[in-house]
C-alpha cells in the first residue's frame, strides 16, 4: 500500500518560472540625477540691487508604479520618511516597484486672460514670491499647494535642492 506521502511525492509539481521585470534604466538615471543635484546644489544667484521681484517654480517628478506593482506601495509611505537627504533617496530607489516605475513631471497650463503676457503658457507650478516667504524653496512650495494642491512640504515629498537660478530680461533687455 502506498501512502498519502508517497503519492504526493511522485506527482510532478508545476513552477511557473519567476521571470523579473526589467529595471527602467531612466529610473536609474533619475536617482543618480537626484543624488548629485542634492550633494553639489546650484549657487544662489541675487537679484540685482535695482529689481525687487523673484519668482520660483517646483520641478515635480513622482514615479508611477506598474499596473502590475500598484497594489504593492503605500503611496504615503515610499521609504522616504527617515534619515539624511541621501538615505531618503536610497530608501526610495531601493524599491522595486520604484526601479519599474514610470517617472512623470508635472506640468500646469496657465489660465488664458487677455493682457497677461504668459496666457495658456505651459509651466511648472510656482509663481511670485512673497515678502514672508523665506527663501525660493518656501515659495515654490506654498505656490505648488495654491495651484496644483500639492503639499510639498508632506513627509513623502523629497525636496532635493535648486536648478539653476537666472535673472530674467524682458525682450528689450531690461530686468523686470
Amino acid at each position: 500500500m502506498v501512502s498519502l506521502k508517497q503519492l504526493l511525492a511522485n506527482i510532478p509539481t508545476l513552477q511557473s518560472p519567476v521571470v523579473p521585470m526589467p529595471t527602467n534604466p531612466l529610473i536609474h538615471q533619475l536617482g543618480q540625477t537626484l543624488r548629485e543635484l542634492g550633494q553639489h546644489p546650484y549657487p544662489h544667484v541675487p537679484n540685482p540691487p535695482d529689481c525687487k521681484k523673484r519668482a520660483a517654480v517646483a520641478l515635480i517628478i513622482r514615479v508611477r508604479p506598474t499596473f502590475r506593482d500598484q497594489g504593492f506601495f503605500e503611496p504615503k509611505s515610499c521609504g522616504t520618511e527617515a534619515g539624511s537627504q541621501s538615505q531618503r533617496l536610497d530608501n526610495f530607489f531601493a524599491q522595486e516597484w520604484v526601479q519599474r516605475g514610470d517617472p512623470e513631471v508635472l506640468f500646469i497650463k496657465r489660465a488664458a486672460r487677455n493682457g497677461d503676457r504668459w496666457t495658456s503658457h505651459i509651466a511648472f507650478p510656482g509663481g511670485r514670491r512673497d515678502p514672508e516667504d523665506e527663501s525660493d524653496s518656501t515659495t515654490s512650495v506654498r505656490e505648488t499647494k495654491e495651484e496644483v494642491n500639492v503639499d510639498l512640504s508632506a513627509d513623502h515629498a523629497l525636496l532635493i535642492g535648486n536648478l539653476s537660478e537666472r535673472v530674467v530680461t524682458t525682450w528689450l533687455g531690461k530686468t523686470p
